[in-house]
């Protein structure tokens, strides 16, 4: 029987930030029926495999890490970071988690460090494909291949581990709510474990934020 591993990916809803208010509203139109996720991370576990973590600390311990394109401070770009200092907010975030081939998340991790060493900064250029079809985009010459969002390099960890089809950048909103229909798995408040949406997507309790 092969070896598995829990893995966590983290939602973020935030409506009292002007940009996440944007990019949430911006993807709304064509994603009606989802949540208002502007952002989102891989949570990998501790080497006990679990998801322990201090909310009052922002130095590395044994939380595990967080992958994700990002724009915050000195962390721009793809990175990989100590998840307190990812998630000293846990109000704002929310969570899927399921469990996958150990093999297969190796397998993906080892192309996710590759993207992060690789890192050249985060990919504004790719936010315009929530708006445009990617013909238009190569057209205007604003496709941007050397750089990442954060659905982006998320979506392809999925990809990776066989969660989900080969599939073009998604916005946060969409990739979340395929998340839970391809693993089943419920999508709930990190502070307190709630539901909000069932893994059917059946909305059981309303999203903060």
């Amino acid at each position: 029987m092969s070896e598995k591993v829990k893995v966590r990916e983290l939602w973020y809803v935030n409506n009292k930030k002007l940009l996440n208010r944007a990019i949430a509203a911006a993807t709304w139109p064509a994603n009606i029926g989802t949540e208002p996720v502007s952002h989102t991370s891989l949570w990998e576990p501790n080497e006990n495999g679990k998801f322990d973590c201090d909310w009052e600390v922002t130095a590395p311990g044994p939380y595990g890490q967080c992958w994700t394109s990002t724009t915050r401070g000195d962390a721009n770009g793809t990175v990989v970071r100590p998840a307190p200092g990812v998630l000293d907010h846990p109000e704002n975030w929310y969570y899927t988690e399921h469990e996958t081939d150990k093999f297969l998340f190796n397998y993906a991790k080892t192309f996710a460090d590759a993207r992060v060493n690789a890192n050249k900064g985060y990919s504004w250029r790719d936010l315009s494909r929530f708006i445009m079809p990617l013909w238009l985009m190569k057209g205007l010459r604003l496709a941007d291949n050397g750089r990442e969002i954060c659905s982006e390099h998320v979506a392809q960890w999925m990809v990776d581990m066989g969660v989900l089809d080969k599939i073009t950048i998604p916005s946060p909103r969409r990739l979340c709510k395929a998340v839970v229909l391809a693993t089943g798995s419920p999508l709930r408040r990190l502070i307190d474990d709630a539901v909000v949406r069932d893994g059917n997507w059946k909305k059981v309790a309303p999203i903060a934020g």
